[in-house]
């Protein structure tokens, strides 16, 4: 799978005629208007005044209605995210590849039969070709996101969250076409990034800090990945109801930017059937 993402990128021979090739699609708009309801505008949150050892003390009211304490509690809240995260991947991959949208993900070893029956949606082949190879490969790293965290989380002596009863949804359903199932994923791999930044002062422990940091940074790949094949900046890109990491960050693509839990958990809500 890998060496035919390698394939179809390569194909381009620099990123400025790579990113060219979308400049009249008007994917830049559609995506715009994707944003308009994702419900990526929260209103700003308090920064929590940090207790001794310098964690916040304000975990149980940015993590309310998460299971568990300590440390499980966190590792709830990204598991929450995790499993609506690998639901909506799953959807999404089903919806371009011609089945129905409840069809479970196939075991990896038969990640090769998934097929693309759907068109670009103004994109070029390269880019609806190298989106589609984006799609499948996230949709298996979400799930092993989830099962991970899942795992992680019973081997700690705790009991992991389910998922929600009604299932999930994407709030603007989208069309059978690679533009706009993949302008209805950025949002959610952009609050994921911003989830994990936000979340990670609340660890206690250093190695889970360690793999909640690994899990951020693929967020961040995946984000820039998708971004780049919508001819979007990769970013960080600053958003409504975004918080800095440091004071005077000198420019928007210096240091990414977070969501304090409660309004991350706000905007998963969203997803919620």
């Amino acid at each position: 799978m890998r060496d035919d993402m390698n394939d179809v990128v390569d194909r381009s021979t620099d990123r400025r005629r790579f990113l060219g090739m979308m400049t009249a699609a008007g994917v830049g708009m559609m995506f715009s208007d994707a944003l308009a309801g994702n419900g990526l505008t929260p209103p700003p949150v308090p920064k929590p005044q940090p207790g001794p050892g310098g964690v916040p003390t304000d975990q149980a009211q940015q993590f309310a209605g998460v299971p568990g304490s300590g440390n499980i509690q966190i590792l709830n809240f990204a598991l929450t995210l995790e499993i609506l995260e690998a639901d909506l991947y799953r959807q999404a991959l089903n919806l371009a590849s011609g089945k129905a949208i409840n069809t479970p993900l196939k075991p990896f070893s038969q990640a090769g039969s998934y097929q693309r029956t759907v068109g670009g949606g103004g994109l070029t082949t390269t880019l609806t070709n190298v989106g589609y190879l984006y799609l499948l490969q996230f949709a298996y790293v979400e799930e092993a996101h989830r099962k991970f965290l899942n795992d992680a989380i019973i081997q700690n002596g705790g009991t992991p969250t389910t998922r929600n009863a009604n299932g999930y949804k994407f709030p603007t359903p989208p069309s059978a076409n690679i533009a706009s199932i993949l302008g209805q994923l950025l949002p959610l791999e952009e609050t994921g990034v911003r989830a994990y930044l936000g979340a990670l002062p609340y660890l206690t422990s250093l190695p889970l800090a360690v793999v909640a940091g690994g899990i951020f940074s693929t967020e961040a790949r995946h984000s820039a990945a998708v971004a780049y094949a919508l001819n979007i900046d990769a970013g960080p890109r600053k958003m409504n109801g975004d918080l800095a990491v440091t004071a005077g960050q000198p420019s928007e693509n210096t240091f990414e930017y977070y969501l304090k839990p409660k309004t991350v958990l706000q905007v998963a809500s969203v997803y919620c059937a």
